[in-house]
């Protein structure tokens, strides 16, 4: 199916396809995998499922229903659709198909038979070379040495017979004087019939292929096939019992045998099935054969996940009447045997801890901790593995958090001074997940604080200390930027002991000047907590802002704009004006990626005018050197550039570029200028106005666009709507 190109269906096999569809009762999610396990690509399916929904809107699309999976159906195992039959992916999948290397050469014990094309050459003293291929008889007749019957013998038997006959016509041969060259060059046909498979019937297989390779073919084990007593039957008898088991869990391959001419292979129903669900490294369905324990089965899903939970596992039951469960511990995997239909759940280890406990708040190491292995940790034992409590803490009480026997919370409060203390109606013994909160000093911690910004280099907030001057905060702030004012505000709270409803404001403000040359002048204001500090900025401040100048000019480069209404022309003379070579006509302003152009004779003469732009942060002024030549481009058979010549027109220069194309439009045709200006054709009582071209133009030949015929509906729309009105005026008219 990887051959297989969806475009190239005609409308009948599409139909063909949709009809096989609905008489197997299967939608198109449902055949997509099986489609893809035989190699059809991805993007070949959604192109031939965007043929059948177009064709075919009444077939099935539900994308609720969820694809066709080996699953075992009517049994308790339909408990999880997700779950499929360990070892199914190994026939599911196109990126596996076990295909012989048809360019190996043949092994020693491979058997020849007829179709098998042999390459036979003689070298050394005496040369021969034979290509040909085993008959029905089997026998290939060889010039000069006559028939030789070869089916039936293994490769290195043949190789020694043909020594021996062709040796009787080649003497050297037999002398070691020339030796014998034997390959196959080509393996034949075989014919291998597969039961019991997804897909069962007779399939024609090079005579390389192994058991696994004919699975893969066939779709592997059908719904109820079995995986571990795969039966290969040669000549009426079983040959190997093959399980599939020790390929998937060991990488074993002693199974995969080589096929021959007319081989059977039985998949037979299994006999019994398992889930395996929850905490298993490859939950899925598996299957057991006579004597294998929960212990094996276990090693087949890979083992437990790292949160399995081993001192219980679930077993799920069918008896002859009803369902039963029964509990496992780690100590009788080895010893239970499950039974067909069990389901075998595996639960998470509890979302907690044997030995914890938490300390938080007004400590230098909150977090977890455990608890001793052997003897009891009590409060204090536990503040100090927390490096004890912060200078801010509040003393007179903290709270133990502790989990009862009913799962509730109780919350038991302690004189924290006592804890430390060690006096033992406060330093309490704890217990797993107990939870010690120490409380801050709210008032200690809100006051500990100052904030500062504006014009400083480090703004933020920092810890009041006592006796803390401006000066200090400044030195731990790095002191003002370059851009401070002398100007600072500071901010802090009335602490009024009485409320005065007639006082209504809060705020206390301290305009203070101090140098930012000179911060020592600070140190004589004294903070208290809670102050906010404003350094003010510099209202003429100012970032110089740049500008571009380039091209031919006499000094090109950056150039501060001094004041606010700087123009074109002020910044070419700051720059010492153009040079000879420079094109005064090209002049132009860089602006946010946009060409401005400047018309310089006008700027010259009216310095006022609008033309001489008032220059912008970051515009970029060009002065571009003379140009001798004009560009043609767009529509003409040959886009060149010509010596510009004084007086000629447009038709002159797209002459010289081979005449207009047969798409060019010369009804707009325009010309780009060397300033980036552009002008375009025009008409006047019928006669045809080119733009003037001056050296550096660019001639611009658009091309003509394409017409749109109506089509039948648009006519026929077009036709109503005529008729409506002149229905209309009809009316009007009478």
């Amino acid at each position: 199916m990887s051959q297989i190109k969806a475009a190239q269906f005609s409308e009948a096999e599409i139909a063909q396809i949709v009809k096989e569809l609905k008489a197997n009762q299967m939608t198109l999610e449902q055949a997509e995998p099986l489609a893809l396990a035989k190699g059809m690509s991805s993007s070949e399916f959604t192109l031939l499922k965007t043929r059948i929904e177009k064709d075919n809107s009444n077939i099935t699309t539900d994308k609720n229903k969820k694809p066709l999976k080996p699953i075992v159906k009517d049994t308790l195992l339909i408990k999880n659709d997700a779950l499929t039959v360990f070892g199914s992916e190994l026939f599911r999948s196109k990126n596996l198909s076990f295909e012989p290397n048809q360019n190996m050469p043949a092994s020693s014990n491979y058997i020849l038979g007829p179709g098998d094309e042999l390459d036979i050459s003689v070298y050394g003293v005496q040369q021969f070379n034979y290509s040909g291929t085993i008959s029905k008889n089997g026998t290939i007749n060889i010039p000069n040495v006559g028939e030789v019957f070869l089916s039936g013998l293994a490769f290195e038997a043949a190789k020694n017979k043909l020594q021996k006959q062709i040796g009787k016509i080649y003497s050297t041969l037999a002398g070691k004087g020339s030796k014998l060259s034997f390959s196959v060059s080509n393996y034949r046909t075989i014919s291998v019939t597969i039961i019991g498979a997804l897909q069962p019937g007779n399939y024609q297989l090079s005579s390389m292929s192994s058991v696994y390779n004919a699975l893969h073919v066939a779709g592997g084990p059908s719904d109820i096939g079995s995986y571990r007593k795969i039966e290969l039957i040669r000549n009426n008898k079983i040959i190997r019992t093959i399980d599939l088991y020790r390929f998937l869990t060991k990488g074993d391959q002693s199974d995969n045998i080589s096929l021959t001419d007319n081989d059977v292979i039985r998949i037979p129903s299994y006999e019994a099935r398992v889930t395996l669900e929850g905490e298993i490294k490859r939950p899925g369905i598996f299957e057991l054969v006579a004597g294998e324990n929960l212990k094996q089965v276990i090693s087949y899903a890979s083992g437990f996940s790292e949160n399995a939970y081993k001192n219980r596992i679930l077993v799920k039951q069918k008896t002859n009447s009803e369902l039963k469960v029964t509990d496992l511990n780690e100590l009788t995997f080895a010893s239970y045997l499950p039974k067909a239909g069990d389901i075998i759940s595996v639960d998470k280890i509890l979302n907690r801890y044997e030995n914890r406990v938490h300390i938080k708040g007004a400590v230098y190491r909150p977090g977890e901790y455990s608890l001793p292995n052997s003897g009891s940790m009590t409060i204090k034992d536990l503040l100090k593995k927390a490096d004890g409590v912060t200078e801010n803490v509040f003393l007179e009480k903290a709270s133990l958090i502790r989990q009862k026997s009913d799962f509730t919370k109780e919350y038991i409060s302690f004189n924290l001074q006592s804890a430390l203390n060690g006096e033992e109606s406060a330093n309490m013994t704890l217990q797993k997940e107990d939870v010690i909160v120490v409380f801050f000093n709210q008032e200690l911690l809100d006051g500990y604080k100052l904030s500062i910004t504006g014009e400083i280099r480090k703004p933020g907030e920092f810890t009041y200390v006592s006796g803390m001057s401006l000066y200090d905060l400044l030195l731990e702030s790095e002191f003002f930027t370059d851009k401070a004012a002398s100007n600072i505000a500071v901010f802090r709270n009335k602490k009024d002991v009485v409320y005065n409803q007639n006082d209504k404001e809060k705020i206390i403000t301290f305009n203070l000047t101090i140098d930012p040359k000179n911060p020592k002048q600070a140190a004589t204001f004294l903070m208290e907590p809670q102050d906010q500090v404003v350094v003010r900025r510099i209202i003429t401040f100012e970032t110089p802002q740049m500008v571009s100048v380039s091209g031919e000019i006499l000094y090109p480069g950056g150039y501060a704009i001094i004041k606010k209404d700087e123009r074109v022309l002020d910044f070419i003379k700051r720059a010492g004006g153009t040079t000879d070579e420079a094109d005064i006509e090209a002049i132009n302003v860089i602006r946010n990626e946009l060409v401005i152009p400047i018309d310089w004779k006008l700027i010259s003469k009216k310095p006022n005018s609008t033309s001489n732009l008032i220059i912008q942060v970051n515009d970029s002024i060009r002065i571009p050197n003379k140009k001798s030549t004009v560009l043609i481009s767009g529509g003409v058979m040959f886009e060149t550039e010509v010596p510009y010549r004084n007086g000629k027109n447009v038709k002159y220069y797209i002459k010289n570029a081979g005449g207009t194309a047969e798409k060019g439009w010369m009804k707009k045709v325009y010309v780009v200028h060397a300033n980036g200006s552009a002008s375009a054709s025009g008409s006047f009582f019928g006669i045809r106005k080119y733009p003037k071209v001056l050296a550096g133009s660019k001639i611009i030949v658009p091309e003509k666009p394409e017409k749109t015929k109506m089509s039948t509906g648009e006519i026929v729309g077009i036709a109503s709507i005529l008729t409506s009105l002149a229905g209309i005026l009809l009316a009007v008219l009478k």
